[in-house]
């Protein structure tokens, strides 16, 4: 794949014999955390085991962004992120990735105040338009089913690959090179240093980050996080939008779970929780699950049971123990090598914090501001 010429990856090309910064994964926040890198100036190799970037959870993942999540330390990410995604500038491709259909998000009448003063907090920061619907029956072609529901208006979604490979395009404008189909078989401390063994070579590094995602749960040698990290199932279907069923904005109801967010003009993802633990990350689909899928959504898209269901779509997301303290901590933990990292687990909302944490690890690692790796 390439613009204007330039590659963004290899494929049986021969691996350096030394980086800076080796980076394992070719997901969304691996790809934001070598975009940093490099154009800081950091020599940097993306190695990636298949043979395309995103693939894993990355592909898979419904790409929703907003600003708002009830974990404060979540918001203080996905804020930032969500100017990112609005800004045209930042992106190799000339164009924002963000498709601003809105985003609705529902709670209980309790939350009120809480979900008043995040509207207040994201319009102070974006000059948004976000505001708390309550006493409503629908907001932005989501029927409320009872409860409140914050409205941002400018967020919406994006494609979570093509903004992954836009930043790997920007990493290789920058000098960085990316190897997918490269097999990371152990990662060893020599001399105090991380030398990377893969089925190509050995790479030696000044520092490696690992943001395998849910290859997390069973890594390699070498990239086992401190923390424990489990895969749960996802599962979302696509189903076709016919009229009259209206458009909508994208739809998160943190009472139950449930989302839904629009794709193209003429189609709908929908998903609730899939609570499967340590499955693998290709299991086949539950059909079960999407007819309940289908009826726990119905109250929100009444039109739901008549629309006809293109596909359905199963992974993983990895899942850890959430990390105290603020935005900028917690990022990053010792897998027991010197000088090697794992990006924690993002519990599934990796997309939306995808610019901002990859920016601050970048920070992290250039200002040698890590904890300790072994």
């Amino acid at each position: 794949m390439s613009q204007e010429g330039t590659p963004v990856f290899r494929r049986g090309a021969e691996l350096p014999v030394r980086a800076d910064v080796v980076v394992v994964g070719a997901g969304i926040t691996g790809a934001a955390v070598a975009h940093h890198l490099a154009r800081r100036g950091a020599r940097v190799v993306v190695l990636e085991r298949a043979a395309r970037p995103g693939a894993g959870a990355t592909g898979h993942s419904g790409g929703m962004v907003r600003a708002y999540d009830e974990d404060p330390a979540i918001a203080a990410l996905a804020l930032p992120s969500l100017a990112v995604y609005r800004d045209p500038g930042r992106w190799a491709s000339g164009r924002a990735p963000l498709h601003a259909v809105g985003a609705v998000t529902a709670a209980d009448p309790a939350q009120g105040t809480a979900l008043r003063e995040a509207a207040a907090r994201i319009n102070d920061a974006l000059g948004a338009s976000a505001h708390v619907v309550g006493g409503a029956a629908e907001a932005a072609g989501i029927h409320l089913a009872g409860g409140i529901a914050l409205v941002e208006p400018e967020a919406g979604w994006v494609a979570p690959a093509e903004v992954t490979v836009d930043w790997l395009r920007q990493a290789v404008a920058d000098g960085a090179a990316v190897h997918c189909a490269a097999e990371v078989r152990a990662v060893q401390d020599d001399g105090g240093r991380p030398a990377v063994v893969t089925d190509a070579g050995v790479l030696h590094a000044g520092a490696v980050v690992s943001a395998v995602g849910p290859w997390a749960a069973d890594p390699v040698p070498g990239l086992r996080p401190a923390t424990p990290v489990r895969t749960r199932s996802i599962q979302v279907s696509i189903v076709e939008r016919r009229p009259p069923a209206p458009s909508h904005a994208t739809f998160v109801d943190l009472r139950t779970g449930r989302y839904a967010k629009p794709v193209g003009t003429d189609r709908t993802l929908i998903g609730m929780p899939h609570l499967v633990w340590d499955c693998p990350v290709d299991a086949p689909p539950d059909p079960a699950h999407v007819q309940a899928t289908v009826s726990a959504l119905t109250p929100h898209l009444p039109w739901l049971p008549t629309a006809h269901r293109v596909t359905t779509i199963r992974a993983a997301d990895a899942y850890a123990p959430a990390p105290g303290g603020g935005a900028a901590s917690g990022l990053l933990e010792g897998t027991g090598v010197p000088h090697v990292w794992s990006v924690r687990a993002w519990n599934g909302g990796g997309v939306k914090t995808a610019p901002e944490a990859g920016r601050l690890i970048a920070d992290a690692v250039a200002a040698g501001t890590l904890p300790p790796s072994a």
